[in-house]
């Protein structure tokens, strides 16, 4: 729509150009069922990889302007937009990538937090464009994952998201199509990691796009049911000319037909009937159950139940004297002045008195009360619980961590995102849950919370960008800093909030090395306890194709093979320049044989550990089968073929 608008506007004849619009705006306001949007390219830089021919380059982070690489010649690259050549000096121009175009990522380690040394469980930070982290998770875990959580950009035209790198506001007569392209893009993506059994989707969002979202997601997974929650997230409301909001949705998104959402709640119940039994019925009446006749004493000032007194049988006499001091004598009388029995015989009743199951009310009745706690897995569409205030379980939360900085605008409740996980992963302590708008990093928080209380070893996988704030930008350029700079990447979300708020809380701490104050809600779980957990913080980056064709991304890649094995103990590194014929990392349950020429000896090591994972490099699947064989382990791959198909992707189109 947006090209269609641009070509109008140059038509030079004016009649023309209003007719031909009128029609155009016709067309555009005719109803169809479903969504109508515009899946406009969309672009992102790849850092470090060198300017070639046939290369897409930008100059500058300008990602409106895409030429592609003609000819080089030194430093001069001469470029065509598809109509016009040009020049440009190479230091001015970054490679980009169309999004559904193939790259080839590798992982570089920025930091890690370990505070679980006796766990082999890593959860892992990858800060990247989501779309090409989502290209490396398909290779990793396709089909393998259980639970994704994704809080996106609500679009409310607060310039509070970028689209080509150029923040998309209000006044984008093309905003809604432009997150909707954004949203397919990812989301055609993310239905590829799910398990497609028995994998839950949870996609948080506002009433700016939620109308859209579900027709989107009703599009993409068509076999799928689609389940909205309202999440009271903002009690005390916002500002507003009509209605003020206080609530959000969260929508659940399972296999059709799939009872999957299972909640734990147990709740107290009382039950309270009358002790004494009536009827005529003789086993209702003194002469049918003696040993149900007697007096049970109540203390007069406290009403609390002593003790009972002797049985009586149907002859014999009783009288309201003979109770112990201080205390009234209760016999089971109707109210009309006929003798009942009471429910419970003599030695019974003593058992339900030192239990506290009879009571005495104020107006002198005798009562049985059981309690028993009953426990229910039914999820409820209105979740009320004031923990899901994102202002005080979310929003304060953050400032605790960073000594009284938000750093974070709107982050979601620790509580919200821990059930929005808990119930869809009911019976899987072991699962694997992804966040690719990871934003302050409260689903990993989340998750460690949840091993913490049941001894869970869930994993979980955050992708977020180190963009800077629209304002925060503008001052460090202002300083003359660029992207490229340390200084500005410091100050990016992913390191600046996610990362730190995730080894602060896994510490204990606050940003200035405090102890964080107060318990988690509905546990007795100090903050400053921590958690036994360990994390590992990645940067994505892009690899030259040809370069690891020819095996020499070795290194570069290790990281990458060492989350398809599993993530297994701490993430292994390879100092020596010249790689090894081959190489056991018995920590972490996977070995790599570099040359086939080695392979007797490399069987032979691996009969002295316990690996789960081989990786080798050889020119065919046959090659990779017979040796598979012969190793009997239970996964092998092929380095590099199975990486380079696995990474190739064309975008999904509707």
């Amino acid at each position: 729509m947006a090209a269609l608008d641009e070509l109008i506007s140059k038509i030079q004849d004016d009649d023309l150009r209003g007719l031909i619009k009128a029609e155009f705006d016709k067309l555009r306001k005719r109803k169809k069922f479903g969504l109508v949007f515009e899946s406009a390219n969309e672009f992102s830089p790849l850092f470090g990889l060198p300017v070639k021919v046939g290369a897409l380059v930008a100059k500058g982070s300008n990602l409106d302007e895409i030429f592609k690489v003609t000819a080089l010649d030194g430093d001069t690259v001469t470029c065509t937009d598809g109509k016009e050549s040009f020049a440009f000096d190479r230091a001015d121009l970054i490679v980009v990538n169309r999004l559904g175009d193939s790259i080839c990522p590798a992982l570089s380690k920025i930091d890690d937090v370990a505070n679980a040394p006796d766990s082999n469980l890593w959860h892992v930070l990858i800060e990247a464009e989501n779309f090409h982290a989502l290209q490396l998770l398909r290779y990793l875990y396709s089909g393998k994952v259980d639970c994704i959580y994704i809080d996106p950009p609500y679009n409310t035209g607060a310039r509070d998201w970028k689209y080509n790198n150029d923040y998309v506001d209000a006044n984008d007569n093309y905003r809604h199509s432009k997150w909707l392209a954004m949203m397919e893009r990812r989301l055609a993506l993310a239905k590829e990691l799910l398990k497609p059994e028995d994998s839950v989707l949870i996609v948080t969002i506002d009433d700016y796009e939620e109308a859209h979202l579900i027709v989107l997601l009703e599009e993409i997974f068509r076999e799928h049911d689609i389940n909205p929650v309202i999440i009271n997230h903002h009690p005390q409301g916002g500002a507003a000319d009509n209605i003020s909001r206080t609530h959000e949705y969260a929508l659940f998104v399972t296999p059709h037909g799939k009872n999957i959402i299972k909640g734990d709640k147990t709740e107290d119940l009382e039950e309270r009937w009358s002790l004494m039994r009536g009827g005529t019925d003789i086993r209702n009446l003194r002469r049918g159950r003696p040993n149900s006749f007697y007096a049970i004493y109540v203390d007069k000032e406290t009403l609390e139940v002593k003790g009972v007194g002797r049985r009586l049988s149907a002859d014999t006499e009783y009288k309201n004297d003979g109770a112990p001091e201080g205390c009234i004598a209760f016999y089971p009388i109707g109210r009309d002045g006929t003798e009942r029995v009471w429910r419970y015989e003599r030695n019974s009743m003593l058992q339900h008195i030192n239990d506290g199951e009879i009571i005495c009310t104020p107006n002198l009745t005798l009562n049985v009360i059981k309690r028993r706690d009953v426990k229910y897995d039914t999820v409820f569409s209105l979740w009320t619980d004031g923990k899901y205030n994102a202002g005080t379980s979310g929003t304060n939360l953050i400032r605790e961590i960073f000594g009284g900085d938000t750093r974070f605008a709107y982050p979601k409740s620790l509580y919200a995102v821990s059930d929005c996980i808990k119930f869809s992963t009911h019976g899987k302590p072991d699962a694997l849950i992804v966040d690719f708008f990871a934003g302050s990093g409260t689903t990993l928080h989340a998750v460690n919370l949840l091993n913490a209380e049941d001894g869970g070893r869930r994993r979980c996988i955050l992708v977020t960008n180190n963009e800077v704030s629209e304002a925060e930008a503008k001052r460090l350029t202002a300083a003359g800093l660029t992207p490229a700079d340390d200084a500005w990447q410091e100050l990016g979300i992913a390191r600046h909030v996610t990362w730190q708020r995730t080894v602060c809380s896994i510490e204990g701490h606050d940003i200035n090395g405090a102890p964080l104050k107060g318990t988690y809600l509905g546990t007795e779980r100090a903050m400053a306890d921590g958690f036994a957990a360990n994390a590992i913080f990645f940067k994505l980056t892009s690899l030259d194709k040809d370069a690891v064709a020819q095996g020499d991304c070795f290194k570069e890649l290790l990281a990458v093979l060492w989350l398809k094995a599993g993530g297994l103990g701490k993430c292994p590194t390879l100092e020596a320049e010249t790689l090894p014929p081959y190489k056991i990392f018995a920590e972490n349950k996977f070995a790599v044989l570099l040359d086939e020429r080695h392979f007797g000896d490399f069987a032979e090591a691996l009969r002295q550990a316990a690996i789960e994972t081989v990786f080798i490099v050889t020119g065919s699947n046959a090659a990779l089968n017979r040796m598979r064989a012969l190793l009997g382990v239970p996964k092998a791959y092929r380095l590099y073929g199975d990486y380079l198909k696995n990474i190739k992707l064309k975008e999904a189109r509707r």
